[in-house]
C-alpha cells in the first residue's frame, strides 16, 4: 500500500473525558476548521454509526489510514458505489475528512477525523429513543476490540516462533489493576490517564509506514469502571435476552 497514513493513538471516547488522540494539524483550506476538534457524537450522528459497514469503514480508516472509495472496497469485498455512499454518511455526521494534499483527483480520499469524536454511552443507554441503536453500536466496537486482541493471542499460541511474533512477544501486554475509589477520584484519574495518553500519542505524529518502516500499529485500550454487585451476571442476561 502506497499512500501515505498518519498512525497514533487516535482513539475514541465511550465517556465525557478526552480522547488519547493525535492531531494531524494542518493549514490545508479544504479541511474543516473545526476537524480537530473532538466531537461530541449527537443522537443524529449516532445513528449515522449504526450501519455495519459503516463501523467497519472506520475500523480500515483508523488501522490502515487514508484510503478512497475504490481502496476500501477491494479490501473490504464490496462495492465502490457502496463505499462511496456510506463514506459521504461518515463524512456527513463528522466521523471522517478529506485527506489534506489529495484534492481534485477523480476520487477522494479520506481519513478519520484528526480531532477524534466521544460519546457517552450511559446517556444514549439510558435513553429509550437511543437505546437500541447504542447498544448495537457499542456492541460493535467492542467485539472489534476483543477480536483484535483474541487475534494476537491466539497468533502468539499458534506460531509463537513467528519472526512477528518474537519481535513483539516483549513489548505486548495485558493487565488489570482493582482500586478503591470514590467515582470523583476515578473520574479525576481517568483524565490524567488520558493526558499520559495523549502526551505520549504526539511523540508519534505524523509517523507513515514510508518514513519509519520498522513500526507496526499498536492498540491501546483503557476501561474505567465500578465492580458492582448489582452489576454481577447482567451481560449473560443481557446477551440472551439480545440472542
Amino acid at each position: 500500500m502506497g499512500q501515505q497514513r498518519q498512525e497514533g493513538f487516535a482513539a475514541n471516547c465511550l465517556r465525557k473525558g478526552s480522547p488519547s488522540t493525535v492531531r494531524a494539524m494542518t493549514d490545508d483550506a479544504d479541511v474543516p476548521a473545526d476537524s480537530h476538534q473532538q466531537m461530541r457524537v449527537s443522537a443524529q450522528a449516532l445513528r449515522g454509526l449504526a450501519h455495519p459497514l459503516r463501523a467497519r469503514l472506520l475500523d480500515e480508516l483508523r488501522i490502515n489510514g487514508p484510503a478512497t472509495a475504490t481502496i476500501l472496497g477491494r479490501r473490504l469485498g464490496e462495492s465502490s458505489g457502496a463505499t462511496s455512499y456510506h463514506l459521504r454518511q461518515l463524512s456527513r455526521y463528522g466521523f471522517i475528512d478529506n485527506e489534506p494534499g489529495r484534492t481534485g483527483g477523480r476520487e477522494r480520499w479520506w481519513r478519520m477525523r484528526p480531532g477524534g469524536w466521544s460519546m457517552s454511552g450511559h446517556e444514549f443507554l439510558s435513553n429509550p429513543e437511543t437505546r437500541v441503536v447504542a447498544q448495537a453500536v457499542l456492541d460493535r466496537l467492542y467485539q472489534q476490540k476483543r477480536r483484535r486482541f483474541a487475534d494476537w493471542t491466539a497468533l502468539v499460541s499458534d506460531s509463537p516462533d513467528l519472526p512477528a511474533v518474537r519481535r513483539w512477544k516483549d513489548a505486548a501486554t495485558d493487565s488489570t489493576s482493582h482500586a478503591r475509589m470514590t467515582p470523583g477520584e476515578a473520574a479525576e484519574f481517568a483524565d490524567a490517564l488520558n493526558d499520559f495518553l495523549g502526551s505520549w500519542g504526539r511523540r508519534f505524529q505524523g509517523r507513515t509506514p514510508e518514513s519509519h518502516p520498522d513500526t507496526d500499529v499498536v492498540q491501546v485500550d483503557t476501561a474505567l469502571f465500578p465492580v458492582l454487585p448489582e452489576a454481577e451476571g447482567r451481560s449473560e442476561g443481557s446477551a440472551a435476552e439480545r440472542d
